[in-house]
């Protein structure tokens, strides 16, 4: 299993960013809460083509933050839940945008996708009375 480079655990940032199409959530590196402000400001303006003011973006939260607040027991996952109830995530970072090029974040994601497809893949299984 793959986990999060130091450099992650220390600068990753995520937000959320509000299109017409639904919620994407950025991740990105950088040095402090109001740098990933700007940075995720200017680089989401260039990518929607509109002005950074004209942009939805919200709770922008660092590792600490998606760490402390987590209930996954993968605790890097952490950084890709959006909801939970308990010690239950209810919903998986579904679009996320990848600012950095840190293969360990990547890595994460991908092995989070890979366990959600195996997921679904037990329950379909179930509900047509294969192998429990």
């Amino acid at each position: 299993m793959p986990t999060l480079s130091h450099d992650c655990r220390v600068s990753l940032y995520r937000i959320i960013w509000e299109t017409g199409e639904g919620s994407v959530q950025a991740f990105a590196l950088e040095s402090t809460r109001d740098a990933a402000r700007r940075f995720f400001e200017a680089v989401i303006a260039l990518i929607a083509g509109r002005p950074g003011a004209d942009l939805e973006l919200y709770n922008l939260y660092s590792y600490r933050h998606l760490f402390d607040n987590g209930v996954s027991e993968d605790e890097d996952l952490r950084v890709f839940e959006i909801g939970s109830r308990g010690d239950r995530v209810t919903a998986w970072a579904d679009k996320p945008l990848f600012l950095t090029t840190d293969p360990t974040l990547l890595g994460k994601w991908a092995e989070l996708q890979a366990e959600l497809a195996a997921q679904a893949t037990r329950m379909a299984i179930r509900r047509i009375g294969g192998p429990r």
